[in-house]
């Protein structure tokens, strides 16, 4: 009853974050998050009336999933473009090793996925080897995202509120996310529903956020992302990105 309560709450969230999105003018800002939630919503609409230990709900699970995980690359790249809007060299090196990360990742998907199966039982087999695929594929974003939390740490650069609240939620989201399926695929499945709350609850808490965070006047309001606590060096940092950006920018144009 917890779980499906959490399932409901969830699902509402997600709608009306998209709602909200879309109502406030952001949703061409942010158009992967934005189509992300549409999906989510979807899904989880069709999934609320299934019984998760079911062979239907599986199959749903089983097809949906890699499509989340092409949404998750997708706002991650998008996250990139907003945080590195000025600095082309590092986003093109940081977008071809995301795509080539991911794509492994989402290529040892689809072998399992090609695996027949024609009961339940069969299908409930494959699925340690998706926690085991989505394990790999929420690490590897949560590299990247982590990349962007300490490149915001680290430079004086100049974003909107909206871009520097959105990264530092969806980095913390995936790492809980990252820790659940690391237990499940290490062969914790003892404690799947306890884990299963939990990600249910860093979702709910995540989409919180961002429903009262996430508004137009985010967008006008701009912050300089290194912290008070790291003052001097501003314009010695400064000139460094530059140098890398356009060394990167230079390679990458060869």
């Amino acid at each position: 009853m917890a779980s499906l309560v959490l399932n409901i709450l969830v699902v509402v969230a997600t709608g009306a974050l998209a709602v909200r999105l879309f109502a406030g003018g952001l949703s061409h800002r942010y158009r992967a998050f934005f189509y992300y939630l549409i999906f989510t919503t979807l899904v989880g609409l069709v999934c609320l009336p299934l019984d998760p230990r079911q062979g239907l709900y599986q199959k749903v699970y089983v097809l949906t999933e890699p499509i989340g995980w092409i949404f998750f690359a997708w706002v991650v790249l998008e996250l990139y473009s907003l945080v590195l809007k000025d600095y082309k060299g590092l986003y093109t090196v940081g977008r071809w090793t995301l795509l080539v990360a991911v794509a492994l990742a989402v290529l040892g998907s689809a072998i399992i996925v090609m695996v027949p199966s024609h009961t339940a039982g069969q299908m409930s087999r494959i699925l340690p080897y998706y926690y085991v695929t989505e394990r790999a594929i929420y690490f590897s974003l949560v590299v990247f995202l982590l990349t962007i939390v300490a490149f915001l740490l680290q430079y004086p650069v100049t974003l909107s509120r909206n871009i520097v609240l959105h990264s530092v939620v969806y980095t913390l989201y995936f790492l809980s996310n990252t820790v659940a399926y690391l237990i499940l695929s290490a062969g914790g499945f003892s404690l799947i529903w306890l884990t299963r709350y939990a990600l249910q609850l860093a979702t709910l808490a995540a989409l919180m956020v961002w429903l009262v965070r996430l508004n137009p006047a985010g967008e006008q309001h701009s912050v300089r992302t290194r912290p008070a606590w790291m003052p001097g060096r501003e314009e010695e940092l400064i000139d460094q990105l530059n140098s890398l950006n356009e060394a990167l920018l230079r390679a990458s144009r060869k």
